[in-house]
């Protein structure tokens, strides 16, 4: 299964990679939300591994196209942020592109027109999420407090957009389960969330396939 992280998921979890990989002495994020939200990650994280583990033909795979990226660099990062972006990139393009393909210029357009409706102010948000939608990513995850009221039309559930849902970690982590038999698996979100297209089905979760100490790693906007 696919997995978009927001950029701002990235940015969060390069300036706070030791706390997200429960390292002692890590620094701590500054609010109490936000430190929710990353030991939520590490959580979903371990869990994938240990999943992984037991079964190797399944993965989460981590997005990372040319848009992300293209953000990512552009706020001038350190040289250790530039080290995490390049980890994401390339566990991308050794496995996960090679599943999921690149998103078609064309198909993005034209998610980027439908999602207009939103009316996010920021146009790199409504971009993130037409990429997202346009490769069939099966969760979109993000801090970013106006994409989550705009997504979930005023419910306490994750909002579904054609299909994919958008949500913070820590919401992504409560419907995960591991099943002995089944293997990892996510709870379906209710149908009377769903603002666009069709609910999320139950379905078993692809693990990552390379889950690096950089690969959750970028910086503030």
């Amino acid at each position: 299964m696919l997995i978009y992280l927001d950029a701002n998921i990235v940015q969060y979890c390069a300036d706070y990679a030791d706390f997200v990989y429960g390292l002692d002495g890590a620094p701590q994020p500054p609010n109490r939300n936000l430190q929710i939200e990353l030991h939520a990650l590490s959580e979903i994280v371990e869990l994938a591994v240990f999943a992984e583990m037991q079964d190797l033909d399944h993965r989460w795979d981590i997005a990372a196209p040319t848009h992300l990226l293209d953000e990512l660099w552009r706020g001038r990062p350190s040289e250790d942020q530039l080290a995490t972006y390049r980890s994401l990139r390339d566990a991308w393009h050794d496995i996960g592109i090679e599943k999921h393909g690149s998103s078609d210029p064309e198909v993005v357009d034209r998610a980027q027109r439908r999602l207009a409706r939103l009316k996010l102010k920021h146009p790199p948000d409504t971009l993130h999420l037409a990429e997202a939608v346009a490769m069939r990513a099966a969760w979109f995850l993000t801090c970013d407090k106006e994409i989550l009221s705009k997504t979930r039309k005023k419910t306490t559930q994750p909002g579904v957009i054609e299909g994919m849902t958008v949500a913070r970690p820590s919401e992504l982590l409560a419907r995960m389960r591991f099943d002995r038999v089944f293997g990892l698996r996510v709870d379906p979100i209710s149908s009377n969330h769903s603002i666009h297209g069709t609910p999320t089905q139950s379905v078993e979760l692809s693990l990552f396939s390379r889950y690096e100490q950089g690969a959750c790693s970028p910086r503030k906007r």
